[in-house]
């Protein structure tokens, strides 16, 4: 063998060791660079998925408490008080609210009127709000301001878990000028569980910090409002997600939350992946299908979620009919589409509730309103929507025949008799009833009020007849 062919072979042999090695390196920096660029594209979905878990416990809480600051409910009481003072509506308010604790599982709900500064909880009325204090200057603000809500946060000194937020909504008057606030209070125990899940299984940090960057949520409760990440926060009111390089050859990704005015920040060193290729791969696709179970599970949760909050919008709590907001929206759909040639629409108004009100308590007054809501419920629910519209006023939309329709006031007063609601108190009811076949070229709004205006010529004759004294409330 000569020199010529030993030194071309080791030639060779450079040639292929070097084409490994640079193909080794090739190899390893594209694995790197796929491993940055999928945690860089991970972060991105776990930041979703935060967010999105973040809005969704918020969700709830802000409709309840729009919900809560349009309910004739709440105006009334605030009116009644600054009329007859505040013995006459704090039993009346705190028993709505421990009603709204208790059924929604709430930190608490109040309700504030802006006449008198009464502050009422499920308790009554515990105090005044201090405008000069600090810790009421949340109201002021958010009266002066344009928003309808706002939310406030507040961490436990004691326990970093405990996440509370306040949901603080104006209550609108006639002339624009809100009467108060309401709202309720809401402890989001399962954010922080969460951060912990994820930085465990991703390796990442996850902070909630206010727009000057101090940590106001982390699962280090030593960092809270402690810690400052100035540089990682964003613009206030973007709606993007951002992606920065850190100098350690990490990277964050910011997104701004609208309802808390808080960024959400996930952080990564970066480190960490320079795994195999295949297992990259693997894990690429095993969190893509965890992200994707979890989004649809999240989606089906939040439909099932809505249609729930919908219905209990559309629920009569005192009676368990459907209510007025319900009622304008079945006449609204009526209205654009096709009117049923058979409608019926009925007015009933409950006797005397007034003075049953002033003379035995307003729980027989409820036991009344319910005895009129059972009976109504029993005669003529099968025919169509029985809603309660007000306080002793209920309105349906029934679909019957002209002879169910004749027979109607006979079975009316026939079930109103036959109700025991309290000792000593007789139910009756006056009735105002309409259809469609004597009046076919009318709108179902129409329809609503001659049947009204025949319910109140119902309860003329009614006190005339019985000789009872109409008590106005």
């Amino acid at each position: 063998m000569t020199l010529r062919m030993v030194t071309g072979k080791r030639r060779l042999y450079a040639l292929v060791i070097v084409c490994f090695l640079l193909s080794t390196i090739v190899s390893l920096a594209s694995l790197y660079v796929m491993g940055q660029n999928n945690v860089r594209e991970m972060s991105r979905v776990l930041a979703t998925q935060i967010y999105d878990h973040i809005v969704s416990e918020l969700s709830e809480p802000i409709t309840v408490s729009k919900t809560m600051a349009n309910n004739s409910f709440l105006v009334n009481m605030f009116k009644r008080e600054q009329e007859q003072g505040r013995e006459s509506v704090e039993a009346d308010i705190a028993q709505y609210l421990t009603g709204l604790e208790r059924g929604m599982g709430y930190e608490g709900a109040f309700a504030i009127s802006d006449a008198t500064g009464n502050y009422y909880t499920g308790s009554g009325c515990t105090r005044a709000i201090d405008r000069t204090s600090t810790h009421d200057s949340w109201y002021d603000a958010l009266m002066q301001s344009s928003d309808d809500y706002d939310v406030d946060v507040d961490n436990d000194e004691i326990d970093a878990k405990h996440l509370t937020v306040y949901v603080n909504a104006k209550v609108p008057g006639e002339d624009r000028r809100p009467l108060g606030v309401c709202g309720v209070g809401v402890r989001m125990t399962g954010i922080q569980d969460l951060f912990q899940m994820l930085e465990q299984d991703f390796d990442v940090t996850i902070n909630l910090v206010d727009p000057a960057g101090l940590v106001q949520v982390a699962t280090d409760g030593r960092s809270i409002e402690r810690e400052s990440l100035p540089n990682l926060v964003g613009e206030r009111g973007s709606t993007s997600y951002v992606y920065r390089e850190l100098p350690n050859g990490g990277f964050a990704v910011t997104k701004y939350i609208e309802s808390l005015d808080w960024f959400l920040v996930v952080q990564s060193d970066g480190q960490r992946y320079g795994g195999q290729f295949a297992n990259v791969i693997l894990l690429n696709t095993v969190l893509c299908a965890i992200v994707l179970f979890v989004m649809l599970l999240a989606m089906r949760y939040g439909r099932r979620r809505e249609e729930m909050l919908r219905k209990a919008s559309l629920a009569d709590e005192l009676t368990g009919l459907l209510n007025r907001r319900a009622f304008e929206e079945d006449k609204l759909a009526m209205q654009q589409g096709r009117t049923p040639a058979d409608l019926v629409c009925v007015a009933v108004d409950v006797n005397g509730l007034k003075g049953v009100n002033d003379t035995l308590g307003h729980a027989a007054g409820d036991n009344l309103i319910r005895g009129a809501a059972t009976c109504l419920r029993e005669c003529i629910g099968p025919y169509g929507n029985v809603y309660r519209t007000g306080g002793d006023e209920f309105f349906a939309l029934l679909r019957m025949s002209p002879d169910d329709e004749s027979a109607l006031y006979d079975r009316m007063s026939t079930a109103a008799s036959e109700q025991d609601v309290s000792e000593g108190v007789r139910l009756t009811m006056s009735c105002g009833l309409v259809s469609r076949r004597e009046f076919p070229e009318e709108s179902v709004s129409e329809l609503c009020r001659i049947a009204d205006k025949r319910m109140y010529d119902d309860k003329v004759r009614y006190y005339e007849r019985t000789g009872a004294t109409r008590r106005k409330a």
